[in-house]
């Protein structure tokens, strides 16, 4: 008989209707502290009402989820679940995954953890590759070490809309900062073994959708592309330019729209937009 196992993550994720759906799936959020009120993040706190503290300059921090957190889910899924596969932000960025190792050490019930490496939708698209793969599979090691493989086969662009956020947040270090708000220049970012690299830096919103266009033609050129999806900040109409762009380029890709979600809006901006696909 196939075991029955819960889905763990956190609130960096981006849960669409069909995972909110999933009565398997569960998320820890993540605390937020806006002038000074605690939320928890995408219980008392939407995208949208983030999207509206950063403009109005709110002194905005974040917090991950604790070990009593993990373990006081983890405990209750126990009475109920056979295993858990716990997925989460890439640990290079937040330590929310080691806090779900730690956890896992203090609970009667096996907990495959995985560092996806990313955060957002394509976070989310690893978790509900890995479902597929364990209803055909029913081996935890399996389902880890496929994940693990895929992860290299995703493509993911952010066009940075703040870099004083990106600054606030330490993940843009001081000269880089200085220099691009000196001579008006933002970074695409991407993220390598979970890193957020600076790919390319651009002046304009035209010249960043030309380094992208290139990106996907060369994708292109050396593989298939299974899905291509969207990211905006502030409202969907963001991703309009590169949605024709790729249309375009073929009309065959099948291609998706999500929203940051509150990590990356708080982190790099409401006027980011992000792209990227999955090579077969």
């Amino acid at each position: 008989m196939m075991k029955k196992v819960a889905w763990v993550t956190d609130s960096s994720a981006v849960l669409d209707d069909e995972f909110r759906a999933n009565k398997d799936v569960y998320v820890l959020p993540v605390h937020m502290m806006i002038d000074g009120k605690s939320y928890l993040d995408g219980v008392d706190l939407t995208t949208d009402e983030l999207v509206e503290h950063i403009e109005k300059g709110s002194t905005l921090t974040s917090s991950q989820p604790s070990i009593g957190d993990f373990k006081k889910l983890y405990d209750k899924l126990a009475v109920t679940y056979d295993s858990i596969f716990s997925f989460h932000i890439s640990d290079k960025l937040s330590g929310t995954y080691s806090t779900s190792v730690q956890a896992a050490e203090l609970v009667d019930i096996p907990v495959f953890n995985v560092d996806t490496h990313y955060l957002a939708y394509p976070l989310t698209l690893l978790i509900k590759k890995a479902i597929k793969i364990w209803e055909t599979s029913n081996e935890p090691t399996e389902v880890v070490e496929a994940i693990h493989a895929l992860k290299s086969k995703l493509r993911v662009y952010v066009w940075i809309g703040s870099l004083q956020q990106l600054h606030n947040s330490g993940r843009l270090n001081t000269s880089s900062y200085y220099l691009g708000s000196l001579l008006n220049i933002k970074p695409i970012v991407t993220f390598q073994e979970g890193s957020l690299q600076i790919k390319t830096k651009v002046r304009t919103w035209k010249k960043a959708t030309e380094k992208i266009q290139s990106y996907l033609k060369q994708s292109l050129g050396s593989s298939q592309i299974e899905e291509v999806f969207m990211l905006y900040g502030k409202q969907i109409s963001q991703t309009s330019d590169w949605v024709r762009m790729v249309e375009r380029i073929s009309e065959e890709l099948s291609i998706t729209i999500h929203p940051l979600g509150t990590a990356l809006c708080l982190h790099a901006g409401v006027e980011t937009v992000g792209i990227g696909w999955i090579e077969k």
